[in-house]
Order: structure tokens, then sequence, then C-alpha cells
């Protein structure tokens, strides 16, 4: 299977434990030593995940490090230290860090969390602005948008994402077409075309491995969804991913 890009902010790489354990091994690992070049990396290399790598550095300079411009857009953004406290955590989801990594941690166990990430990466962006209204004004909303992203890229069935919103299946519906023009159904499924559009433009998986990152029995049910959603195959929005964004592609 390919190796996903992932673009590494460290400023002693040498000394980098998460480099030599993992990135440089599982990913293509493209490294900066400033924040400029790290800024400039995930804008330009079309990178899966992102990380902000700290391990070399004492607990009391983390913060420090993390003051830069703060990180915005679809592209998921890690963190890893050689150890994790509130004010960190804290410092660094300011910054738009929203997932944790322990240096000492398994490398297995760090590479599904980054390999997670990619999988869910955008998709809360997504869903959040294709919601017409206020989300703030609709929690059941909110909580639908949470609920998908919490279990992707599991697939909830209509009853069990109702049962979780404390609503009935009937009220799920109206909810769908109130916020999206969908269905809870068709939802779904421009939700994994979104991700699969992602995935083949932020890695190098081909469509099987596409697939099967995102639990489909087979690739043809992937072709499938592509046809119903888009009216093209997968490899056909590979080449409009050139000129057109997901977004763009799914308008």
């Amino acid at each position: 299977m390919s190796k996903p890009k992932l673009v590494l902010y460290s400023p002693e790489l040498p000394c980098c434990t998460c480099y030599h354990r993992l990135f440089n091994i599982a990913f293509e690992c493209h490294s900066a030593d400033s924040a400029a070049g790290f800024h400039k990396k995930i804008q330009t290399l079309g990178a899966g995940a992102a990380v902000v790598c700290l391990c070399s550095a004492q607990t009391q300079r983390a913060t420090e490090l993390l003051q830069f411009e703060a990180l915005s857009g679809p592209l998921p953004i890690l963190a890893c230290s050689k150890s994790l406290n509130p004010d960190f955590i804290q410092e660094a989801a300011k910054q738009g860090i929203d997932r944790f990594l322990v240096c000492d941690m398994e490398p297995e166990k760090i590479s599904v969390i980054i390999h997670e990430a990619i999988r869910r990466g955008g998709l809360k962006a997504f869903l959040e602005s294709s919601y017409p209204g206020s989300l703030s004004s609709s929690p059941h909303a909110r909580k639908m948008i949470d609920e998908i992203v919490h279990a992707f890229p599991h697939r909830l069935r209509e009853d069990e994402i109702a049962r979780r919103l404390g609503i009935s299946r009937s009220w799920l519906q109206k909810l769908c077409r109130r916020a999206f023009d969908l269905t809870f159904k068709q939802l779904l499924r421009r939700i994994w075309v979104h991700q699969a559009l992602r995935l083949m433009q932020h890695t190098n998986l081909d469509n099987g491995e596409i697939a099967l990152h995102l639990n489909y029995s087979e690739a043809s049910n992937l072709a499938r969804d592509f046809r119903k959603e888009l009216g093209c195959t997968p490899t056909e929005a590979r080449r409009r991913l050139l000129i057109q964004s997901p977004e763009e592609l799914l308008r």
C-alpha cells in the first residue's frame, strides 16, 4: 500500500523520536524546522496530515514552540510531545490542533491515530459548510454532524443515529432534508464520496486501497457511489481533481 504524505514540524529533527521510529518509515514524510516552512509545505505538498512534533522539547518549552500562525483548513493537524498536560492541550487547541500523541506510544498506535485523522480530515468542516443556517440554533443538526464525524469511517444506521440524538427516524429524515436537502442515505453517500476524493487528493492510494480505507466491501461499490453522486468513475474524478477541489466537484 502506498505511503500517505505527512508534513512534520520539528525544530530539532535529529532528536525527533517519532521521526526515526515511525514518520520516516511508515509515511512519505516532509519535514520543516521553521513555522514558515511548515505552513508552506502544508499549502503546497497535498499531504494527508500534518504533525507538530515536540518530542525533543521539554514540557515547559512546548507552549513556546506553538507560538506561530494558527492553523486552519481541512488538513488534520496533530501534535506530539513527551508528555501532555492541560496547559499544553489548551494552547495547542488554540492553534488548530485537536489530536495529540505521546512520543513513547507504540508506533502502531501512533500510525492508527494518524491514519484515522487522514480518513476523517475535512469531514466536519465539509458538513458544517454544507449547512445553510446557523448550527448554534440547531442543536440536533450539530449533534448529528458530531456523531457522524466521531463514528467515521464506520457507518451509523439511521435508527442508531436517531437513538443517539433522542429523536424518531421520521424526525431524523426531516432534519436531513431541512439541513442538507438530502435523505439520510444520500447524505452518507455524499460524505463517503467526499472523503474518497480527499484521499485521492492527499494520498497515493489507488481506488481499491481507498475503498478498503473507507470500509467498502468491494471497490465496485465505491465506483457505484461515484456514478450516483458525480456521474463519473473514480478514475475520471481523479482527473477532475487536478483543476477542482472535492467541494467544487460535489456542488
